[in-house]
């Protein structure tokens, strides 16, 4: 950098020298001109003559009006020349000295402020020269609302506090653009660590434009080079949090919190309604889905500190529930390549997210019903085996108390792989099967059998669910076993549900698990499918990819766990 430096500081040295030694100089060009006179008969009336000539005609343009006048042909003409020559070379000379101040300028670092009476002085600087900026936004924008209020004959208060915030916006990206460039650029010395083990040189400033939640704003940062790494080192764009993209943390957290929440358009729109921030459909995906791979990766990390007991929570609670449930997801075709649609036929058009709901109880109401802690349920969620789902909840059970738990339990709606879970996993915990699930079982059984409106079907599942709600699911399974269904389909249907409750009995004994005050049922999962899956990745038209069903499912958890500010405070912390 010293060499290049000196270099560029020679060749000012030349340019100034070049300047001194020019001369006189005029602005404009001569122009050469042949007149004929219009006489018959003279010779400029022949068509090969050019006519009288030449004369020399100087022009140029001077305060915005054009001059001209004759150069007379001999030394008049050839000093007007020279001038006119050499106001093009100091033009040129001009322009070659700016761009080398201005290579100048990168290369050599901000000087540091060495007294505490100089600080203050560049301090106030900066504050009079905001407050000088400023007192001319206000006064322009009091002006148009006032002309706009003049005009219409009363005040409109939409356009004018629209008008006020747009104002302010540009205000404060003013105020903010000082302030991140009041370091100069973030100069760190020649040559600093390229974060790989080698030294990056530095090589000049260079501006980026960033959107902020204010406005567009102007950032000058120090670019350094790695000869061995081949790539280059910015330090303040890691300190901004804007390395790799044009938008501030501000902005991208809106968007992830919109692209969360609605569509992706919509999203777009809340923002440009909402905030007065204008960016593409497209940068609101690919900001939200970035975001979500973040708050995925955070949750690897909590899952192998789990997995290696470094993960302990220090409350102790009396019950932890872990509700689990799956929903599908619709898919684009190349995610379901391969895979078969349900009941095994046709191609599939989904793929399960799996979701868990976790949440604490600590007293009964007046009626002996258990009642859920407030603000205690979170959530998990992605499409993912049921092996590393289970791993998932794991992490979030420890966090969440699961070591110094009186009681654990899982409900489930009977699918195996929820069960594998919690065997594998939570080894002791009680095990219910979602009461309001089994119900649905006998229903739909009993329509079956006896026929949608059947008076016969409505008595039969009653009596089904009085044995079922005392926990006695072997009486369950006798009845069901009496039934003589003529049609095979039928008989296969039978077959299946004693079946299932004959592998859940002991996760269906109702009435033990009611005495010991205990949910019984899973719709706090339930719901979750609907507000966390279906509310946002199950509408109409829409079909995801596993990456960005699963980054949308991390936020949409953060968000409903309560956990969306901590995320963004542990990423501010670094």
């Amino acid at each position: 950098m010293a060499t290049r430096l000196e270099t560029l500081e020679t060749r000012r040295r030349e340019l100034y020298e070049a300047l001194a030694g020019l001369g006189d100089f005029r602005r404009g060009t001569i122009s050469v001109n042949y007149r004929k006179c219009g006489k018959s008969n003279c010779a400029c009336a022949r068509a090969e003559h050019p006519g009288h000539g030449p004369q020399y005609l100087w022009n140029a343009t001077i305060g915005g009006r054009s001059r001209a006048r004759n150069v007379r042909l001999g030394p008049e003409l050839e000093q007007v020349g020279n001038e006119v020559e050499t106001y093009r070379a100091f033009g040129r000379l001009c322009a070659e000295l700016v761009e080398v101040n201005e290579q100048i300028c990168q290369l050599r670092p901000v000087r540091a402020v060495a007294e505490a009476s100089e600080l203050e002085e560049v301090k106030k600087k900066f504050a009079q020269a905001v407050c000088q900026e400023a007192a001319q936004e206000l006064d322009r924008l009091v002006c148009h609302v006032l002309r706009d209020g003049q005009r219409r004959g009363h005040l409109d208060l939409e356009a004018s506090e629209l008008a006020i915030r747009a104002s302010m916006h540009q205000l404060g990206g003013m105020v903010l653009e000082k302030l991140l460039n009041a370091d100069g650029g973030g100069y760190r010395g020649a040559r600093i660590d390229c974060g790989q083990g080698h030294e990056a040189e530095f090589v000049d400033y260079r501006r980026k434009e960033v959107l902020t939640v204010l406005a567009p704003v102007q950032v000058q940062r120090a670019y350094y080079s790695c000869a061995d790494c081949g790539g280059g080192v910015i330090p303040k764009d890691q300190e901004l949090d804007i390395a790799g993209t044009s938008f501030s943390p501000g902005v991208r957290r809106m968007m992830g919190r919109v692209g969360a929440k609605e569509a992706f358009d919509e999203g777009r729109r809340d923002l440009h309604e909402l905030a007065g921030v204008v960016v593409r459909t497209k940068a609101v995906e690919r900001v939200a889905e970035a975001l979500g791979d973040e708050v995925e990766a955070v949750a690897i990390q909590e899952r192998h500190a789990a997995l290696a007991g470094k993960l302990v929570s220090l409350t102790s609670v009396p019950k932890l529930y872990l509700a689990i449930d799956g929903t599908g997801v619709p898919m684009v075709p190349r995610e379901t390549v391969g895979r078969q649609g349900k009941e095994g036929t046709g191609t599939a058009k989904t793929r399960e997210a799996k979701l868990g709901c976790l949440f604490t109880q600590t007293r009964l109401d007046e009626r002996g019903h258990p009642v859920r802690d407030e603000a205690s349920t979170t959530y998990v969620g992605a499409i993912e085996t049921a092996e590393v789902f289970g791993g998932r909840m794991y992490a979030e059970a420890v966090r969440r108390g699961l070591l110094r738990a009186e009681q654990v339990i899982v409900l489930g709606d009977g699918a195996p792989w929820i069960w594998g879970i919690a065997d594998e996993h939570f080894p002791g915990a009680i095990q219910i099967v979602d009461l309001y699930h089994a119900r649905e079982h006998l229903a739909d059984l009993a329509k079956l059998v006896y026929g949608p409106a059947s008076a016969a079907a409505k008595d039969w599942a009653a009596g089904r669910r009085e044995e079922l709600d005392a926990g006695e699911v072997e009486q369950v399974v006798a009845a069901m076993r009496r039934l003589r269904p003529r049609r095979t389909e039928v008989r296969e249907a039978v077959r299946k549900a004693v079946s299932y409750f004959k592998t859940n009995a002991e996760r269906m004994r109702y009435a033990r698990f009611r005495s010991q005050g205990l949910f019984v049922g899973s719709g706090v999962v339930e719901a979750g499918c609907k507000t966390i899956v279906g509310l946002r990745l199950k509408q109409s038209g829409m079909r995801w990819t596993v990456r960005g069903a699963n980054a949308i499912l991390a936020l949409r958890c953060a968000e409903l766990s309560g956990r969306w500010e901590e995320f963004w405070e542990a990423r501010s912390a670094g």
